[in-house]
């Protein structure tokens, strides 16, 4: 369980700085979008895009570290 979170972890702190901290504020600090959206100085849409982007990146960037895993590359 330990070793998800670092991987998790590490694969956050690749993505761009905007898209990391609206992620990091809604998951680990538990921050509405309104909030968020206070918070950053934007609008809640542009909240939402940063996190649906965010997500999008993450996803992309684990299949792209398991795609060098099963091919014994490292990042």
């Amino acid at each position: 369980k330990e070793e998800n979170a670092r991987y998790i972890r590490s694969l956050i702190q690749e993505l761009p700085d905007k898209q990391r901290e609206v992620l990091v504020m809604r998951t680990y600090g538990e921050l509405s979008f309104k909030e968020i959206a206070d918070i950053t100085d934007v609008s809640i849409n542009t909240a939402l895009g940063r996190m649906r982007n965010a997500l999008l990146n993450l996803k992309k960037l684990a299949q792209e570290s398991e795609k060098s895993r099963a091919y014994g590359k490292t990042k």
